[in-house]
Formats: C-alpha cells, sequence, structure tokens
C-alpha cells in the first residue's frame, strides 16, 4: 500500500500564491492538518516515509514520523513542480508580470511552463525514476506500505505515473491539504482524512 499525502495548508495557500519551490509556512488549519493525516495513518503499518524537504511537507511528514515512530527520508525529487520566475505570485500578479503566459501555457499545460519552471511533462519525468525505485513495490499485496509526503502538482503526477493515467486525468487529479490518496495494484483512492 502506497499513502500519498499532501502538505497541510499554508499561508500562500490561503492567498492563492504559486508556491513552487519557495515555501511559505503552514498555517494554523494546516498544522492541524498534519496533526489529523498522523493520527489518520498511526495504525497503517508504514514501514518507510519519505518527504519532500521544502518545508511545508517536511513539518507534515514531521508530525507523521512522531506519531508513527519511523524516521522521515528527504527526497529532493519530491519537491513540489518549479514555477520559476512565478513562484510567490497569484494569477492576476503572474498576468501583469508576464501577460499572456498563463493563456499560453493553458493551451498546453503537459509541455508548455511558467517562465524558467517545469512542465508537467517534466515533473513526471523527475519523479518516474524515484517511484519505480522506492515505490512500485507498494503496489504489489505482499509489498512494504509507504508514505510519501509532497505537493498537489507533484502528486498527481505521481499518482497518474504509476496508475497509468491520461495526461488529461493528471493534470485534472485536484487533491486538497487534506486529502490522502492511497495506491494498491495500480488503482488509487482518495480520503479525506477527518478532523480530530
Amino acid at each position: 500500500m502506497l499513502y500519498v499525502v499532501r502538505h497541510g495548508q499554508t499561508e500562500w495557500n490561503v492567498e492563492a500564491r504559486f508556491q513552487g519551490q519557495q515555501d511559505s509556512p503552514l498555517s494554523v488549519l494546516g498544522q492541524q492538518q498534519a496533526l489529523n493525516a498522523a493520527a489518520f495513518l498511526a495504525s497503517a503499518g508504514i514501514e518507510e516515509l519519505y518527504a519532500s524537504p521544502l518545508e511545508r511537507a517536511w513539518k507534515t511528514a514531521g508530525a507523521i514520523a512522531e506519531t508513527i515512530g519511523r524516521e522521515r527520508r528527504p527526497e529532493d525529487r519530491l519537491k513540489e513542480c518549479g514555477f520559476g520566475a512565478c513562484e510567490g505570485m497569484t494569477l492576476e500578479e503572474i498576468e501583469v508580470a508576464f501577460p499572456g503566459k498563463t493563456a499560453w501555457r493553458d493551451a498546453d499545460r503537459w509541455n508548455r511552463p511558467y517562465p524558467d519552471g517545469e512542465s508537467y511533462a517534466d515533473v513526471v519525468q523527475r519523479v518516474r525514476s524515484f517511484a519505480e525505485e522506492n515505490l512500485r513495490p507498494a503496489l504489489r499485496p505482499d509489498g512494504p506500505v509507504i508514505c510519501t509526503v509532497a505537493h498537489g502538482m507533484l502528486n498527481r503526477c505521481l499518482v497518474g505515473y504509476l496508475c497509468g493515467w491520461s495526461r488529461e486525468e493528471t493534470m485534472t487529479a485536484h487533491q486538497d491539504n487534506d486529502e490522502i490518496f492511497m495506491l494498491s495494484d495500480e488503482s488509487a483512492a482518495r480520503v479525506r482524512v477527518p478532523g480530530v
């Protein structure tokens, strides 16, 4: 079984700002979401815990690690999609700074990044080696129980790759900050984590 966790809500999530590989602290709600995820996963039998080293995911993974008594392993390939020059901006600010760039990107989001950023294709390419080396065994019925803690777009790419989703399915598979993807046998279920 593979549990794919998204970090708790951040201040920039609330402000609808592109975070990418920059960081914004967890909000009060985000801190509670991290604790809720940890409580939900407490009895899952997790054997390995990997996390993006970006602060919002690392802190969320810290709550899980403390609860399950496992060390978290930092993994650079789990970092969020890089949004380049647009990190820290809202869509409105991007349109002012880079007129027409959002429409250009939206015409082919799979292949077109924001300035100096990564596309969906770039993120899938980055995460696929990690998925094959470390996560694919968790999808077997007799495989280990593994948990990853990362980011919205990265998680869409990771789950889409492992489950063989189409590009469109991958790009539209939203994951809220309080949702966990559970994967087994290359199929995915999405679970909303209850509040404590």
